[in-house]
């Protein structure tokens, strides 16, 4: 059997998420300590960089999806790996922590949006039309193969080299091993030269074409919205544990050590969400894997109101990866089932802010709370109408999930039936 060019292109995916997720986003929990020191701030004032990132990111991204409709994908995840790398360039030289958070708000939020997972997912559903869901969890092995090996490399070079020269490193490797890759190996698939399960429905549509969505007519899709707030609610719980997670062990007593082996721990079981989640996704209504995972989260909460030792945050760790991890693989299922392949860059791009807004809002929200009660172990108690309630950093999602979990059940599957069937590209891109 002749080997099927696509899976070229997705180990290349996984090469330049595994780099720049785990630098960026992995990598964010790792500099926090030291820029609490160094810069004599609060944690919350390090959740801003955090924040400015992903709310800038994730309206970048609205863009780029349509670039990535348009362009060549080789330059584009080449315009934006040069991007982060000049951005990380310039951290290494910041001087106070408005600068950290200018450049992150900017060229590292530009250079991500075009570079990692929106492109990884676009690569994904181009070559693999009828197996989204697996595919994308395949392309998103890279962000969680990030957080096993860049965490314990980020805290030996910051341990070595400094958190200053650590950035210089690691914006040098970026370019000597994403550019030349990326120019090599990525294009789109040609006409017919996609592998498909079902050839009569994919020839009928390349017949008869896909007519794409417009703009506004996504935002007027009911189900757009069902999705994007659905999975907004869901993932500002995730994202919350994902990004404190090194101040919040910090909290607890335990040191950075024995903090960075927690990544890789979230990242593994982040692997086994994804595949197992997004393969799921491809074979039942999306919405099933959708509340297991939402399902996971929230039970793992529970265990964050105490004082978990290490074993148990180790526990914590893995359940929080397994539900994070299968998320964004049934979302793009979902995207693509209704909105079709030559949609799906351009409405992925405009989900993109739903998790961005989460990513932003979370860990900000679990920062402010942290600060006010001095740990993100302490509790905050109070009564509405005589009766007691009591609000933590994390468990404040307890209230969320449900709701989010609820809005997921008017995603009826009818509503999922495609406008058009999917058409593959008509011409070659590089």
């Amino acid at each position: 059997m002749r080997w099927y060019y696509g899976w070229n292109v997705l180990a290349v995916a996984i090469v330049f998420q595994a780099l720049m997720v785990g630098i960026v986003f992995y990598g964010f929990t790792v500099w926090g300590t030291p820029w609490i020191t160094e810069f004599d701030t609060g944690a919350e004032m390090i959740m801003r960089a955090n924040a400015g990132a992903t709310l800038a990111t994730g309206a970048l991204m609205l863009y780029a999806g349509r670039l990535m409709d348009r362009f060549s994908m080789r330059w584009i995840i080449i315009g934006g790996t040069l991007l982060l790398a000049a951005g990380m360039v310039l951290v290494a030289y910041a001087t106070s922590m408005w600068q950290i958070i200018t450049l992150y708000t900017t060229l590292i939020a530009c250079g991500y949006a075009f570079s990692t997972t929106l492109a990884g997912q676009v690569l994904a559903a181009r070559w693999f039309p009828s197996r989204v869901g697996f595919a994308v969890g395949i392309s998103l092995l890279g962000s969680s193969f990030g957080g096993i090996v860049m965490p314990p490399l980020l805290a030996w070079l910051l341990k070595n080299y400094g958190w200053r020269d650590a950035n210089l490193m690691l914006a040098a490797l970026v370019v000597i091993l994403v550019v030349p890759l990326v120019w090599f190996i990525v294009r789109m698939p040609r006409e017919g030269e996609t592998r498909v399960a079902d050839t009569a429905q994919t020839a009928q549509g390349t017949a008869a074409g896909e007519a794409p969505w417009g703009f506004f007519e996504v935002l007027r899709e009911p189900t757009f919205w069902i999705i994007g707030l659905a999975c907004l609610g869901t993932t500002l719980a995730s994202y919350s544990f994902l990004t404190s997670i090194g101040p919040y062990a910090h909290d607890l007593g335990i040191d950075p050590q024995r903090m960075s082996l927690l990544i890789p721990i979230l990242a593994v079981a982040g692997i086994v969400g994804r595949l197992a989640l997004g393969w799921m996704a491809d074979k039942v209504d999306a919405r099933i894997p959708y509340w297991i995972a939402t399902a996971v989260i929230w039970g793992t909460l529970l265990l964050t109101l105490g004082e978990p030792s290490y074993r148990q945050l180790m526990l914590i760790s893995g359940l929080i990866g397994l539900g994070a991890g299968g998320l964004l693989p049934v979302c793009c299922v979902m995207v693509g089932q209704k909105f079709g392949a030559r949609s799906f860059s351009r409405v992925m791009g405009m989900a993109t802010p739903f998790f961005s807004i989460s990513a932003a809002a979370g860990p900000w929200i679990s920062a402010k709370i942290r600060d006010s009660l001095g740990s993100y172990t302490g509790t905050f108690h109070f009564e509405i109408a005589g009766l007691p309630l009591s609000v933590t950093a994390f468990g404040i999602y307890l209230w969320v999930l449900p709701l989010a979990a609820a809005l997921m059940y008017f995603l009826h599957k009818s509503a999922m039936t495609r406008t058009a069937a999917i058409a593959l590209p008509r011409r070659a891109a590089a």
